[in-house]
């Protein structure tokens, strides 16, 4: 009964019936009600052709040329002569007869036409509805003659017709819901059966989206799905590995220089320089820790958004100058471009973007290296451009460079201290803001990276 097979059959089965029925009973009734139009000229015909072949014959009995005429026409007849004669004709004509009255005889008598309902109600056919009084000269007499259809002759064979056709409808239209019904439900047991295997895990499944309509439109929402899925579940096995990894590595180191710092042949050199590393290692954890929750923080839409507006360009001068030990530390040099540019953002979010991207140019640009922040506005957008001459970013990289945890080059950046969050964190940040951060194409990558941001002017919140 759950069966949408079923369902599907049976609904059609019943909408069929109930509009078989409901148009068997429309027909019959618009069927009743044409004949019964058609019945007055009928009775007129019979009635003017019985005088006329009367006319024409003269027979010798009037009784006799009735009955005969009652036979031939279908019609119950009975007639009344002037004198007070009787004749009746026909298997209903008494019941005729009896529904007769003396005022409706007296109109016809004075040359009315009368209309006589008769209430009966033959075996074989619906109720005749009337008969037709009408005076008529049958030999040297004037005669009332009443006329009545004996029955409905063609009544019979329409009922019969069209409980056939009913039928035949009936009967193909359900073996054809059948099969219909069958080729509707089989692509949902199929996408019932792919939407299973992804919740057990199994995103390689794929479903036909050649249909037009919209199980091909579902079909295909379906297998984008599970292509997503795939990706989020690829993702999160990365994101997983690589914490995992991260964490692992400098736990290694703390968990094997302690156990060296327990040894007593140690010099107190090798002693300050093992301490030293289980300092710098801890310090690369609580980092990474930070990150992680930073960027926990920014995906649950939960963090902190305060904009107000404030110039850019000094804050880019600021987080340049609070760098300032380090790029002097590698004889660096620092080549500031701007204009004078007011934004409304989150500082404190912004700021880490430029500390991030600053600290990302340092660490890969050698010595006697260039850093350079160039600022203009352009069509209501903030253009900033972070260029070095460092080791810059292949083309293979530069597609992959914001997912988290990548690295272009694992074992260089885990020298310097790197956990490959940092881009991560900066996009996600313009990206709540509306803003965009790229790889810039056109500038050399062999002679450095360049970044181009784009913040708007006013706040434009995304929601992810």
């Amino acid at each position: 009964m759950r069966s949408l097979y079923f369902r599907i059959t049976a609904t059609f089965l019943l909408i069929v019936i109930i509009s078989i029925g409901v148009a068997f009973l429309f027909t019959n009734q618009m069927f009743k009600r044409d004949a019964r139009g058609q019945l007055p000229g009928q009775i007129n015909s019979a009635i003017e052709r019985i005088e006329q072949l009367y006319a024409v014959s003269a027979p010798a009995s009037v009784d006799q040329y009735l009955q005969e005429m009652s036979k031939q026409l279908g019609q119950n007849i009975v007639a009344i002569s002037v004198r007070g004669s009787l004749v009746t004709a026909g298997e209903g004509s008494e019941q005729l007869l009896n529904q007769i009255n003396r005022e409706q005889l007296s109109n016809v008598f004075n040359g009315y036409r009368v209309s006589i309902n008769v209430n009966r109600t033959e075996e074989n056919g619906p109720p005749s509805p009337f008969a037709i009084g009408k005076l008529v000269r049958l030999g040297n007499m004037n005669w009332a003659l009443f006329v009545q259809p004996n029955r409905f002759p063609q009544n019979s064979n329409f009922l019969w017709t069209a409980v056939t056709l009913l039928a035949t409808l009936l009967i193909v239209g359900s073996i054809l819901i059948l099969v219909a019904a069958r080729y509707l439900v089989k692509p949902l047991k199929l996408m019932t059966s792919a939407a299973r295997r992804m919740a057990e895990g199994d995103f390689t499944v794929r479903l036909s989206a050649r249909r037009g309509d919209e199980l091909g439109e579902l079909a295909d929402g379906m297998n984008k799905m599970a292509v997503s899925l795939s990706q989020l579940e690829t993702m999160r096995q990365d994101f997983v590995s690589n914490v995992s990894h991260e964490i692992q590595s400098p736990l290694t180191s703390i968990g094997g220089f302690a156990e060296a710092l327990r040894s007593e042949e140690l010099t107190e050199s090798e002693r300050n320089r093992y301490v030293s590393i289980i300092k710098q290692e801890s310090t690369r954890l609580s980092r990474l820790s930070e990150n992680l929750l930073k960027l926990a923080s920014l995906d649950s839409q939960q963090h902190p958004y305060h904009p107000e507006s404030y110039r850019l360009d000094r804050q880019l001068r600021d987080v340049v100058l609070a760098s300032e030990p380090h790029w002097v530390a590698k004889r660096q040099t620092v080549e500031l471009m701007m204009e004078e540019t007011v934004i409304t953002a989150d500082e404190d979010l912004i700021s880490q973007v430029w500390f991030n991207l600053l600290a990302n140019s340092m660490k890969f640009t050698p010595e006697d290296g260039k850093i350079s922040f160039q600022l203009s506005e352009r069509d209501g957008m903030a253009i900033i451009r972070i260029s070095d001459t460092g080791v810059g970013i292949a083309e293979e990289d530069q597609e992959r460079v914001f997912e988290r945890f990548y690295k272009a080059d694992v074992s260089r950046d885990r020298s310097q201290g790197g956990s490959g969050l940092g881009l991560s964190i900066a996009k996600k940040i313009i990206d709540i803001h509306g803003g965009t951060i790229t790889v810039d194409r056109e500038a050399d990558q062999t002679a450095g990276a360049s970044f181009v941001i784009q913040l708007p002017l006013t706040p434009r919140l995304q929601s992810s």
